[in-house]
């Protein structure tokens, strides 16, 4: 893994998958949390209070960096096309991250599903270099796929 690469990732990425479903069942299954385990290969698990304001709670599999539960609190919500959460680690200064889900209907049977990932603090050079975001971005495209084999 080259240092471009890793350095490439720190502000955040973006991830596109079109589904051959329609919106209602996308959306239906990238908000039901609990059963994230059974699809889902990054997050393993999660539990949420789905309410703008309430907190989610979800184990990722970052592979050779472990696997680590994170919390974030849900900032919108905007159903079926839109949720936000935003997550730090100690204090927000230090590292914080905002991810955005969007589902959008290109038609009744057919839906393109986005994740824009915000790194953000003092620590995100750091974490950049190590590699965390080489692995983190892998993740959230294999959650992409699997959840498009959920869905179709």
């Amino acid at each position: 893994m080259h240092t471009k690469q890793k350095l490439s990732l720190m502000p955040g990425w973006t991830t596109e998958i079109l589904i051959n479903a329609p919106q209602a069942k996308v959306w239906q299954k990238v908000t039901d949390f609990a059963n994230y385990k059974n699809w889902n290969p990054f997050v393993l698990d999660a539990k949420a209070d789905f309410e703008e304001g309430r907190k989610i709670n979800f184990l990722e599999d970052l592979q050779q960096f472990g696997q680590h539960w994170l919390s974030a609190k849900f900032l919108a919500i905007e159903a079926p096309c839109s949720f936000i959460w935003e997550g730090y680690l100690g204090v927000p200064f230090l590292f914080k991250v905002r991810h955005t889900f969007t589902l959008e209907a290109l038609s009744n049977h057919q839906t393109r599903f986005r994740q824009q990932h915000e790194n953000s603090g003092l620590l995100v050079p750091y974490l950049a270099l190590r590699g965390i975001y080489v692995v983190s971005h892998q993740g959230y495209l294999n959650f992409d796929r699997a959840l498009k084999q959920a869905c179709e």
